[in-house]
């Protein structure tokens, strides 16, 4: 996500969990996105954690493309969140404190999406 020009903290709150951010221009609404990924000892991908990691990935690219092309003010925040199974609710809770969530979409910081 660097390459693409967002700022990535490594380590958020996980050892492997990361947050990428991208913010154009002044104010706006704020997009935040979801990057499950996780897989089980001995099955791998288990409930398309693989799909669900790289869509996120994917939806944050196109919002940032549609706001520099469009001139969009706002930012995106791309959540990366490992271990949904493993960590029991950790992707939804914990790694979320500055979200409002519900499954599959959420708000970051109170701006609703």
């Amino acid at each position: 996500m660097e390459k693409h020009g967002f700022a990535v903290t490594k380590n958020y709150l996980l050892e492997t969990a990361w947050v990428a951010t991208y913010t154009h221009g002044q104010g706006g609404r704020v997009l935040g996105v979801n990057s499950e990924m996780d897989a089980l000892p001995g099955i791998g991908h288990a409930c398309g954690h693989n799909l669900i990691g790289i869509s996120g990935v994917a939806v944050a690219l196109a919002a940032k493309a549609a706001m520099e092309r469009l001139n969009i003010d706002g930012k995106v925040v791309l959540l990366g969140t490992p271990g949904a199974l493993v960590f029991a609710n950790t992707c939804d809770g914990g790694l979320r404190d500055n979200t409002r969530s519900s499954r599959g979409r959420w708000f970051w910081q109170g701006h609703a999406v």
